[in-house]
């Protein structure tokens, strides 16, 4: 019985919250999933074992468990201002201080703290059940694959013992896996941000096969979206601050309420109406010029930190090749002029870029990469899951004389963004996706083409609670 789960995304929040005036109301917040959905889930899975006459439990976190780039420690916390947009290869020991730091911070988290406990009591066979600790029916083996968000778990025996320490997995040197194949359950499994160019050091789009083992610099390097993340989307917060001040955020409703959503955008999707998720507060009755009026004072700020970054320079040479170079160029003629310096960026065009960006978008089609595996060309896997987009969701590969092939999308086990068919409304979900796929001898053995033959149950939904 295997059991997938990723993208929980536990994340260290203290370094973002404000308290400066005590006679104001503080800004605190926590978008870590709690522990209930934790102990819920692992009894359930429990109840599946002992129902499936299952031999044992392997319960797989492929990726994207710890939130290593969102996180104000790379500001706040870090004189040096060393960077994650390194290869695992190249960690130094003020890069290793700054990782040591955002792990403890997360586990520090109460909501993470409580979660990991139930997660490493599970490693070790027990798991809650009505609120009496029980052991588990069957034994069970944890694994863990890093995702992009923590690829530097990777990185060097330090960082990678407390990772295990964490989770509860054994304590030994070697690194974490970056694919795994259970040929019981014929299924292979992935972070899946290697359907994702932006995400992975390799562009596999051209591939007529993607093959099961890549090499492993194709997981060191960093990508693109390692940048984006850490020196976009998480300095605007930290910029918000040191242009207004702790105390100034607290007091003002219009820069509260942008800081806060500044904080929250990491669960929106897609994630190309950043700018229209800011902008768009109708429920706090909001103007979108109200929010402009803030953001455009610190935008210059963003800008200038990061135009001449040689990393994002380089990165932009590589796209110079795939990308359109009417937009590539309109890029670099920006960063090359320095608009921003000489002219305030007015609020129409804003809405224009931000609407065009968000419904051009689209949906990503991981499927498409997922079909070219060589596990499914060959018959040899009957699953591809994999998580990465926060969208639950299975399709089906091919279906011919080997049998039925499946992609499956684990989705996340955290906040999720609703948007509007226009994006000028958003809400908020908490979302939790499981798969679990019983082997041949399991499931009381589903039979196709006259064998018995592994079979998946997916498990997805939404609430408001918790």
């Amino acid at each position: 019985m295997l059991a997938v789960i990723s993208d929980l995304h536990m994340e260290e929040e203290a370094s973002n919250h404000i308290d400066a005036d005590p006679n104001l109301p503080p800004i605190h917040f926590s978008r870590n999933l709690s522990p209930k959905a934790y102990r819920k889930v692992f009894a359930d899975l429990a109840n599946e074992a002992r129902r499936n006459e299952a031999q044992v439990l392997r319960l797989v976190l492929a990726g994207d468990i710890f939130e290593l780039h969102r996180t104000g420690v790379w500001f706040w916390e870090n004189p040096l201002r060393t960077r994650p947009y390194v290869s695992v290869r190249e960690v130094d020991e003020s890069l290793e201080r700054v990782l040591l730091a955002i792990l403890a911070g997360i586990l520090a988290e109460p909501e993470n703290g409580k979660s990991l406990e139930v997660i490493r009591l599970l490693a070790q066979g027990q798991y809650w059940d009505e609120g009496e600790l029980r052991p588990f029916p069957v034994p069970v083996e944890l694994h863990y694959l890093p995702g992009n968000h923590d690829r530097l778990a990777n990185s060097t025996p330090a960082v990678r013992r407390q990772v295990r320490q964490m989770l509860g997995l054994p304590a030994t040197p070697e690194p974490f896996p970056h694919v795994l194949y259970f040929p019981e359950e014929q299924t292979l499994v992935r972070h899946g941000q290697e359907y994702d160019h932006y995400n992975f050091a390799t562009d596999l789009r051209q591939r007529e096969t993607v093959p099961t083992y890549l090499p492993p610099n194709a997981y060191g390097e960093a990508p693109f979206g390692d940048f984006i993340t850490v020196d976009v989307a998480s300095a605007l917060p930290f910029l918000i601050r040191s242009k207004f001040g702790d105390g100034g955020v607290q007091a003002d409703p219009v820069l509260r309420a942008v800081y806060e959503r500044s904080i929250a955008f990491d669960d929106l999707r897609p994630q190309q109406a950043m700018l229209q998720y800011l902008l768009h507060m109708p429920e706090k009755n909001i103007t979108p010029a109200a929010v402009w009026s803030v953001i455009d004072k610190v935008i210059d700020d963003l800008l200038e930190g990061i135009y001449d970054d040689p990393f994002l320079r380089e990165w932009m040479r590589r796209m110079n090749q795939t990308l359109r170079p009417d937009l590539l160029d309109a890029v670099e003629i920006v960063l090359g002029l320095r608009v921003w310096r000489w002219t305030n960026i007015p609020l129409p065009l804003v809405q224009f870029l931000s609407r065009k960006a968000a419904v051009g978008s689209g949906d990503s089609h991981p499927e498409q990469f997922a079909a070219r595996e060589e596990m499914i060309q060959h018959g040899e896997a009957r699953y591809v899951i994999a998580g990465h987009t926060h969208h639950p969701k299975i399709e089906l590969l091919r279906h011919d004389q080997l049998g039925e092939r499946y992609y499956i999308d684990t989705g996340t086990w955290r906040n999720r963004v609703p948007a509007n068919p226009d994006y000028t409304a958003f809400g908020s979900l908490k979302t939790l996706t499981y798969v679990v796929v019983y082997g041949a001898e399991e499931d009381r053995g589903g039979m196709a083409l006259g064998a018995k033959m592994s079979s998946v149950d997916i498990w997805s939904g939404f609430t408001q609670r918790w």
